[in-house]
């Protein structure tokens, strides 16, 4: 680990390579403060239908090329778990596609091939129509999505970070399987004014409803702040879910996140508060933050920590509650390839979580 942290400290950095590819071999730094966040740019990028201003792509063009749409990664990894011992794992295979396909119109899918477990999931599978990719204009998305404000500022592009706040990633303890950070199969409209972005939508949550007919809501708002990538937005969420035995989970979340980019220091903060129905009859409070620091030392190196604090309310009384640190170094020593290593200080109640995880995230 010590050899690893001194080779660390040097190297250059680019994007994903079907993104840098149409966009003629840009750099990363067009769109990134660094692989594991996006600038200002980057967050136009993805609200505008991954498209740069003004591009009118055409997917019948003769000069169209699927390198441009299309990119593949794979993230093996080795984790070494406190009393748990060492375990390799293969990781995702992942397929990207997507891109603008007229003036108009974008689509998006995320495939993940999960080595280890031999299986396949789909994670992002939308199409968006944008009215006129501009500083101002209206959006819809339809599909399979995350809320752009956690896809953009929190939860980042998949395999971009190895961990995200616990949160955006805990669930109540009534069984529902409800995590802030999940995707939501339906439609979303939007509107977008300079600074300000509105989003509203509507489906099933992935994975506690999909086969119920009732229809989530949720509801985000982001004020931008310069071009770095500041701002400060609000998220709030009302979901119904099928626990065992057909009782109905009638719960609602909120959230608030604030992001802070200068030249070489991101800072992210979050705030979560929600509320679950037990099959007891008690309301169950789900109550957390974070906040996270990330420092550029060279170009393509960042350290980064991050404190996270999640408490859950139990039927019986008391609660179960997460805190503890985590921090890492994210290092990219080519275009198109990212060395992590993380190190996580979490307790769950007394009982220690400690784990350290060194991951290759390699892009074609």
């Amino acid at each position: 680990m010590a050899v690893l942290a001194v080779v660390i400290l040097a190297g250059p950095a680019n994007a994903v390579p079907a993104f840098s590819r149409r966009a003629e071999g840009v750099s990363c730094t067009m769109c990134h403060w660094h692989p594991n966040a996006l600038n200002q740019t980057g967050k136009d990028y993805l609200r505008q239908g991954t498209r740069l201003p003004g591009e009118e792509a055409s997917v019948v063009s003769a000069e169209t090329q699927f390198s441009h749409y299309a990119s593949f990664i794979l993230a093996p990894s080795i984790s070494a778990v406190e009393d748990g011992g060492t375990r390799f794992s293969a990781g995702d295979a992942v397929l990207w596609l997507g891109g603008p396909v007229d003036a108009k119109f974008s689509g998006l899918a995320e495939v993940e091939f999960k080595i280890d477990d031999e299986e396949v999931e789909v994670e992002e599978v939308y199409v968006q129509y944008v009215s006129t990719p501009d500083t101002r204009y209206f959006s819809a998305r339809m599909g399979q999505f995350q809320p752009l404000l956690f896809l953009t500022n929190v939860s980042g592009p998949p395999r971009i970070t190895l961990s995200r706040p616990a949160a955006m990633s805990g669930r109540a303890t009534n069984g529902n399987r409800f995590r802030p950070r999940d995707r939501v199969r339906g439609v979303e409209v939007g509107a977008v004014g300079g600074p300000v972005d509105v989003y509203l939508g509507l489906g099933n949550g992935t994975g506690q409803n999909a086969a119920d007919n009732h229809m989530d809501v949720y509801l985000t708002a982001e004020y931008d702040i310069g071009t770095q990538g500041s701002s400060v937005g609000a998220w709030a969420y009302w979901g119904e879910a099928v626990l065992e035995g057909d009782f109905r989970d009638s719960f609602n979340d909120s959230a608030t996140t604030e992001i802070y980019t200068a030249q070489q220091v991101r800072a992210v903060g979050g705030l979560l508060v929600g509320e679950n129905d037990d099959p007891s009859g008690v309301k169950l409070d789900n109550d957390g933050w974070f906040l996270e620091v990330d420092v550029k030392v060279r170009p393509g190196t960042a350290l980064y920590a991050r404190w996270d604090d999640f408490s859950r309310d139990l039927a019986a009384g008391g609660e179960v509650e997460t805190d503890g640190l985590t921090a890492g170094v994210s290092w990219r020593p080519t275009e198109v390839t990212r060395v992590t290593v993380e190190a996580q200080w979490l307790d769950t109640d007394g009982t220690s979580q400690d784990s350290v995880t060194a991951e290759v995230h390699i892009s074609f």
